[in-house]
């Protein structure tokens, strides 16, 4: 037995842990009503924090903060186009994630 993230797990290698820490983290990252909705949004392209509150209905800060988790998950990109950030689904990390998940619920 491994243990990952304080509790005992059934994964027989290092290599299937790491797929189980991958996949926590994932589930972590999108488990808010609000990232959820974030990446809806960006399903439809990039997009500024200015454009992504007021669609999600939720503050600058709150989206900024949401943001960034996504991002330091690898699920987001970001591009600079001047002073502003623009924001976009990884989509290629997104698919690795549900490579993952597929491959732990079979």
């Amino acid at each position: 037995m491994i243990f990952i993230m304080g509790f005992e797990c059934c994964a027989k290698s290092s290599g299937e842990a790491t797929d189980i820490a991958k996949a926590y983290a994932f589930l972590r990252a999108v488990s808010d009503p609000n990232r959820l909705k974030i990446i809806c949004v960006l399903q439809g392209g990039s997009r500024c924090v200015c454009e992504i509150f007021s669609e999600v209905g939720i503050s600058d800060k709150l989206a900024s903060h949401h943001l960034k988790q996504l991002k330091n998950n690898g699920l987001l990109l970001e591009t600079r186009e001047g002073k502003f950030i623009r924001y976009s689904l990884d989509r290629k990390a997104i698919r690795d994630c549900k490579k993952i998940l597929n491959k732990i619920i079979r």
